[in-house]
């Protein structure tokens, strides 16, 4: 069996303005572009991305924030959910066709730390795309594609103060996968 550990922490607006002139003249600028690979090989697993609460404005009551596995946001008590920048974390794997895999997160609560008291996290859930198939109502997973890659999402509750202070909260929490 192998145990493979990873743990994980948690726009660019462009304007331009052209003026005209009697005459007109030709005008070019370079502009760059990105390019990226994922590469995952037999009995690993890697983290996509990291789970964001993204934005949002706070109450004068106490509430949450849940993000969950297929990227839907709620916020309870008044609390103002803004923009769409927020998502569930997203693994992606390799073992083999068939093969079982336990998902196991830790701890199962966690701290955000920022400028302001710190926002607890709980109710951290496994989501499992089509690439992984569920075994009853247990952290163990049968593989699905015949190449053996997967992919699954963490999704989480985050606690928020009565007028909790602006700024950037972070914590981390650990993603354990057993190859049986």
């Amino acid at each position: 069996m192998s145990d493979m550990k990873r743990s994980y922490f948690s726009g660019v607006l462009a304007v331009m303005a052209m003026l005209a002139s009697v005459q007109s003249t030709a005008w070019a600028a370079p502009a760059t572009g990105e390019a990226q690979i994922v590469m995952v090989t037999p009995l690993t697993f890697i983290n996509n991305d990291n789970l964001d609460f993204g934005r949002i404005i706070p109450a004068n009551v106490a509430g949450t924030v849940s993000i969950s596995e297929t990227n839907t946001r709620t916020a309870t008590n008044g609390i103002v959910p803004v923009g769409n920048d927020y998502q569930a974390a997203r693994f992606a794997g390799m073992g083999a066709q068939d093969q079982r895999v336990r998902i196991h997160i830790s701890p199962t609560v966690i701290s955000l730390i920022g400028p302001g008291p710190a926002m607890t996290v709980d109710i951290f859930a496994v989501g499992p795309e089509a690439s992984l198939a569920q075994i009853g109502n247990s952290p163990n997973y049968r593989i699905v594609p015949a190449d053996g890659v997967f992919q699954f999402a963490v999704a989480a509750r985050l606690h928020v103060g009565a007028n909790q202070p602006a700024g950037t909260y972070s914590g981390s929490f650990t993603a354990t996968l057993d190859y049986q």
